[in-house]
């Protein structure tokens, strides 16, 4: 459990781009005062957290009801988050945020900005959703292993409030070469992870495709099987495909 926390923080760190986020965030509360730029922090961190929670459990039943595979969902969502890492690495994502600022910056309200766009997009994005459904998701058969997700969820998301609320501190005395180098850095393991997950997908799927077809449905083993090949991970189900062809 202890790999799976720490593999879906670094996850959550690296979509929701906190560090990436504090100068637009810093723009956008630059007229509040202290105590008025933490509770826009706390405030928007709890709304991302909720909808990033029912974005996970309510996608997965759209998903199920529209006949989307979870491998399918990897391989997508795999994409997405190398697309991300890209982005990041180019300074992509930079432009859209910027953009994002000063539209919010015409018609600045307090109250607004802490929903859209501090705690959507900018903590709550397309990636971080993506990256939670998946990671969820991936531990539909073996629920306990979502525990830690959600907890390396809520850990993201304090060091994220964490960040923020020292955010001018941050910004003023870390160079910002060290933040984007950070940024970048974080960026590159990101595609590594996002490379896995496609892999991951497609072996899985290459398994669990020749073993339904060339197995006895009535073995027991083969349930075991197509349990290891949905919700466990490529080893596990390599180790159940050797053991049934050459089992015991």
């Amino acid at each position: 459990m202890t790999a799976v926390f720490i593999n879906s923080f670094i996850l959550f760190f690296v979509t929701i781009d906190t560090i990436g986020n504090l100068p637009f965030f810093l723009s956008l509360t630059e007229e509040a005062k202290v105590k008025q730029r933490n509770q826009i922090a706390v405030k928007s961190v709890i709304i991302a957290f909720f909808i990033m929670i029912t974005f996970a459990y309510a996608g997965r039943y759209l998903l199920d009801a529209i006949e989307v595979s979870l491998d399918s969902l990897k391989i997508a969502g795999g994409i997405i988050l190398m697309i991300l890492a890209i982005d990041i690495l180019f300074e992509k994502r930079k432009v859209r945020r910027e953009k994002r600022v000063e539209e919010a910056l015409d018609e600045k309200n307090f109250d607004e900005i802490t929903v859209f766009p501090i705690a959507f997009p900018f903590i709550a994005g397309p990636s971080a959703l993506t990256t939670i459904i998946l990671l969820i998701g991936n531990y539909s058969i073996n629920t306990e292993f979502q525990i830690p997700v959600i907890l390396a969820l809520i850990a993201a998301l304090l060091v994220s409030l964490i960040l923020m609320v020292g955010a001018s501190f941050i910004v003023k005395f870390i160079p910002k070469q060290i933040l984007h180098a950070t940024a970048r850095v974080m960026a590159f393991i990101l595609a590594a992870l996002a490379t896995q997950f496609i892999s991951m997908a497609l072996k899985l799927a290459l398994i669990s495709n020749y073993l339904f077809k060339t197995a006895k449905t009535s073995d027991s083993r083969v349930f075991a099987l197509k349990d290891c090949v949905n919700g466990i991970g490529t080893t596990t189900a390599l180790t159940g495909f050797l053991e049934y062809f050459f089992g015991k």
